[in-house]
């Protein structure tokens, strides 16, 4: 688990660094990196403090989870109540690329 979170927060910091504007609002339903972002700043300082961020991220996997089970491939990407790892590929490919 230490190592999925210190994984999505490398991969979250990376893209944050990337990315030079945000949207003004998020849509509950996208997992871009700038809706999560704004997902994540629960009390709109532009700062995300650690709990913040998995609170987000938990938010963005369980979001991604429910559209996988819901999804053709649900037996390649979800098993039992965890993503399998071309799940969590998925996930973080949908952050990075903007889905």
């Amino acid at each position: 688990m230490k190592k999925l979170q210190l994984a999505l927060s490398i991969a979250a910091f990376g893209l944050m660094a990337a990315t030079a504007s945000l949207p003004a609002r998020a849509d509950d339903a996208d997992l871009t990196f700038a809706a999560i972002t704004i997902m994540a700043d629960k009390n709109k300082d532009s700062m995300i403090t650690k709990q913040e961020f998995l609170d987000a991220m938990g938010k963005a996997y369980d979001m991604k989870m429910a559209k996988m089970k819901a999804g053709k491939d649900a037996d390649k990407m979800v098993k039992g109540t965890a993503m399998t790892m071309e799940g969590m590929r998925s996930l973080i490919n949908d952050i990075h690329s903007g889905a």
